[in-house]
Order: structure tokens, then sequence, then C-alpha cells
């Protein structure tokens, strides 16, 4: 793989963009990248074609890919590229299909598009789910930050109700308001929360109240994530089959973080319960958990740090993008 050369094609221009970590791991694999973000560029093709005759880029990645021909992708491989797609949604959205049919290989989030993409006529498909990258976090390895003053006892950080993207986090404003209600003093950084009727129950029932007035990235992220005791992880709405991983999952333990989550058979397949991450089941259970690992210091403690030590010994971005590449290797 060294020496080889990637166009990594995905949204990169925001401080949370994942493509960033993915770009950094590719090159601490010993490959020449070249970033490239379809998005703000109103000529994308031109541009392309440019870096393509120019660069003679070996592999070309995609990560989204929503303004991406098939077309487009079959051009680039008439250019000799082996085309490599990369999507971390859970939606199937209309242009997925087309786009991944036009790859040689194809990798999602989410498990159960493995068979979707299968069935339909997709043969190299895998699942892989993302990693962390703890040089954009100022992480040392295996340390639990010592803290005199907390932030918070309970904590999320993302999107609340109806993001940007349209997926819903509804779920996430539900357990806020239940542990306003508990009284655990609970706090969340993200985008304001919407002023739409459909979150008039969530500003009543003081989810805007528990907001930190911020959003957070990278090093910001850490420093919040060692300022609070518990971080709560639930995920959109939309229902899923198979494992799925959430990003921030990584990047809270990597920087560090106890992490209580929905049981997921994702978060089971690469976390031990109870040793190296926690979970609920139903919201009361998330309720006693939380009141037993503020009183159990230690515990928690033990935990995070297991967690982590997880985290950056098995799923590095730089790990991840090994094993993807390898796959394809082995199946040119």
């Amino acid at each position: 793989m060294q020496k080889k050369t990637v166009l990594y094609c995905a949204p990169i221009d925001q401080p949370g963009n994942s493509g960033r970590y993915i770009m950094a791991g590719m090159e601490q694999l010993g490959l020449s990248v070249i970033g490239y973000d379809y998005r703000t560029n109103q000529n994308h093709e031109k541009d392309i074609f440019r870096i393509l005759k120019g660069k003679t880029p070996f592999y070309f990645f995609t990560q989204k890919g929503e303004r991406l021909s098939p077309a487009l992708i079959n051009k680039i491989k008439d250019f000799g590229c082996v085309t490599i797609f990369w999507c971390l949604d859970v939606p199937i959205h209309d242009w997925y299909l087309p786009v991944a049919k036009a790859h040689d290989f194809v990798l999602t989030n989410a498990e159960d598009h493995v068979d979707y993409f299968r069935e339909q006529g997709i043969r190299n498909v895998k699942w892989m789910h993302q990693g962390f990258a703890k040089e954009f976090f100022g992480i040392d390895p295996y340390s639990i930050e010592q803290v005199d003053e907390y932030y918070a006892d309970v904590a999320m950080i993302g999107s609340m109700g109806k993001a940007m993207e349209g997926l819903t986090y509804n779920k996430r404003c539900r357990l806020v308001m239940r542990l306003i209600r508990e009284n655990i003093n609970v706090k969340w950084w993200g985008r304001r929360l919407a002023q739409q009727i459909r979150n008039i129950r969530y500003f009543l029932g003081g989810v805007q109240r528990a907001w930190a007035g911020r959003e957070v990235y990278m090093k910001d992220f850490a420093d919040v994530i060692h300022h609070i005791k518990i971080y709560l992880g639930e995920d959109a709405d939309r229902p899923f089959k198979g494992r799925y991983l959430s990003n921030r999952s990584f990047a809270v333990m990597g920087c560090g973080g106890f992490y209580l989550c929905r049981r997921t058979p994702g978060i089971e397949y690469a976390f031990k319960i109870g040793k190296e991450v926690e979970v609920f089941e139903s919201d009361d259970e998330m309720v006693d958990k939380i009141h037993f690992y503020l009183k159990n210091e230690d515990k928690r403690k033990q935990i995070a740090l297991a967690g982590q030590k997880k985290v950056l010994n098995f799923y590095t971005y730089r790990q991840q993008m090994e094993k993807i590449f390898v796959w394809v290797n082995e199946h040119l």
C-alpha cells in the first residue's frame, strides 16, 4: 500500500467531519492522500478529472457521495482507479444504491445493509464501523484525568429533536427530560434545539435549559468528556438491525469517558459489557445505573480506563483503514 495514492472524495470542510480522521488513518498506513470535498465545489467533476490526470491515483475512495453520479464513478474507473465506497448513514437514501453499485468495493457501518446490497447484486460488500483518531483530540493514552470540578454528572453531545440531515433524536430529548425529573445534573452540547412546534414539549420539559450553549469538536470535545462523570449514548430514533456502532462511542471512550448507552448488538461485539462499557435496556434501568455509578466512582473510572485502552489498542482509524485496504487488495 505504501507510496500508492488515494483520491479521497468526501465531506472534509467542517471540524466535525470524520473524513479528516479517515484521511489521517490512510496517511499513517503510508498512503499518499489527496483530499477533495465535493460538496464545497460547484465544478467537482472537472476538478476530479484534473486530479486524476495530474496525480494518477491508484484508489478512488468515496465517503458519503450523494452528489457523485454513477456515470462519474464509471468514468473514474476508466482511469484505472480501484473505487471504494464507504457510507456511514443508517438511512438508505435514493442515491445510496446507484452510487454503491458503481463502485468496485462497498463498505457500510450498518450491518443489515450488507444483505440488502448483496440482494441487489453487489458482491464486494463488507460491514465496517468507524474508529478514533487520538491525535485530533489531544489524548495521551491510558489516562483518566483528575478534575476538581465537573460540568455535569451526566451529559450528551450531539443533535436533539429533528436534525438538519433529516434524522430525529426525540429519544435523546426524552432521556434528558427523564433525568431532569429525577433531579440528576444533566447537560448536553450541540446545535441549539430548533424552535419548532414539534419541540414545544421538549422546551417545556427543560431540554433547552440543559443545553450547554455550544457545539464541541476535537479538543473541546475531549475537554467536556474529561469534565463529566457519565456520558449517555443514544442513537437516532430510526431503528436498525444487526451491528451498528456510532462514531461517538469511539470518541467518548477514546477520550477516557465512561460510556453508558442503550444495548445494541454492535456495542456487544466491540466491548465487554460491565468491564469496558455499560448498557441499559429500559429508561428505569438507565436511571438505576446512573445512580449506581455516581456513587461508585472507582468502578466507574475502572470501566472508563478499560474502554479507553480497548479503543486505542484496537479501534483507531489507522487500524480501521488497514482492515479496509487489506480486504480490498485481497479481492483485487
